[in-house]
């Protein structure tokens, strides 16, 4: 999903879009060239120090509106995940996974209220530097006035009843209590993200050919990333729908041969591969799981070093290989095998290792229903 790992913060692995380049490249430049038109004394370092630390900021804003979402997310007892960054903080991360429509709209709304309780605090620090009247305060308070503005307009941009926004997600949660529906919602939001993307890359495009504005430009990303965004969550509902009603015990490989620890991956490497077996294969020490190797594991090892390559050196393990239950639905399965980057999760039922599902057995259940319901009139 081009996203960066950076650290982690409250349990939480942070990880930032590529696109967050481009965005901090813009802020920085905009407020370098800001401050040589307000304040021509300024020396060329100093602009650009101001651009980067407004910048950077920004980046601080949009991790602390995102921190907000998934706090909350975890007070809700909803699965957790990596915070990533996307532009506009939280408005980029459309998995649809709240289970009850109050969770939707309480997570939703906590990324917003963060990003407009720092603007609100910033704005008091302007205020101090405003009444003090003169020196360092004065100028910390008025550059605490841009990063206000900043988590302002992240905050009320991210209130916008369009999906992906959190107005949107506000949006679904509250059309899911009316209608009982949650598809529902998230089809009308998805409607308005995509023709506010429009809106917006339409007036970006004139900003940009009519006055040259770097605002015009980032018109554009907005609107360019609300209409990307909103088919991808169209494309997500239209799962959920497919998915709907479907389990692990419905789908899942059962009695699944395993291979001890100590095995080369020579010996079972080829019908991984081949496609005659399970995308993953279990790895057991009697009737104890160590682990899982997938094929794709497989694939990003020479095949030179298969017959060298044991299958506890190469397995995935611990807490980067979840495991699901019999009842755990396909939704929930899709959205960690995509987190995980999985060919298959075990399936325990009880702590005791009864299967594997895979991503295999989920594309095929979403071609059937396609298919059936495709011939349905």
């Amino acid at each position: 999903m081009n996203a960066i790992p950076i650290a982690r913060i409250l349990g939480f692995e942070i990880r930032v879009h590529v696109s967050w380049a481009i965005i901090l490249a813009i802020v920085a430049v905009t407020v370098s060239s800001e401050v040589g038109r307000t304040a021509p004394a300024t020396t060329e370092l100093v602009r650009w120090l101001i651009g980067a630390g407004i910048a950077a900021s920004f980046l601080l804003s949009a991790l602390a509106h995102e921190l907000g979402h998934a706090i909350a997310a975890r007070r809700a007892g909803l699965p957790g995940g990596p915070v990533v960054l996307y532009f506009f903080g939280g408005a980029a991360t459309p998995s649809l996974v709240a289970t009850r429509a109050r969770d939707e709209v309480v997570v939703a709304l906590a990324g917003p209220a963060v990003s407009l309780a720092v603007g609100g605090v910033l704005l008091l620090v302007t205020g101090v530097g405003e009444l003090v009247g003169s020196g360092p305060v004065q100028v910390l308070g008025r550059l605490a006035l841009i990063v206000s503005g900043l988590n302002l307009l992240l905050g009320l941009v991210n209130l916008l009843p369009a999906y992906p926004l959190d107005g949107g997600r506000a949006v679904r949660g509250l059309v899911w209590s009316r209608t009982g529906d949650a598809t529902r919602g998230v089809h009308l939001a998805a409607r308005i993200g995509r023709l506010l993307g429009l809106a917006f890359a339409t007036i970006g495009l004139v900003g940009i050919l009519v006055v040259d504005s770097f605002d015009g430009l980032l018109l554009v990303l907005a609107g360019w990333f609300l209409v990307g965004s909103a088919r991808s969550v169209e494309r997500i509902a239209a799962v959920d729908v497919l998915l709907e009603g479907i389990l692990v015990a419905d789908v899942m490989d059962h009695d699944v041969p395993g291979v001890p620890p100590g095995l080369t991956v020579d010996t079972f490497a080829g019908q991984l591969l081949d496609g005659t077996t399970p995308a993953s294969v279990p790895v057991l020490a009697g009737n104890a799981l160590l682990g899982l190797v997938g094929a794709r594991q497989v694939r990003r090892l020479r095949r030179a070093r298969w017959a060298g390559t044991r299958a506890e050196d190469l397995m995935i393990s611990g807490d980067a290989l979840p495991r699901v239950a019999p009842s755990t639905t396909l939704r929930a399965v899709l959205e960690q095998l995509h987190r995980s980057g999985l060919d298959g999760l075990p399936v325990l039922d009880d702590g005791r290792f009864t299967g594997i599902v895979t991503q295999r057995a989920v594309a095929k259940v979403l071609r059937d229903r396609a298919q059936t319901r495709g011939a349905i009139p």
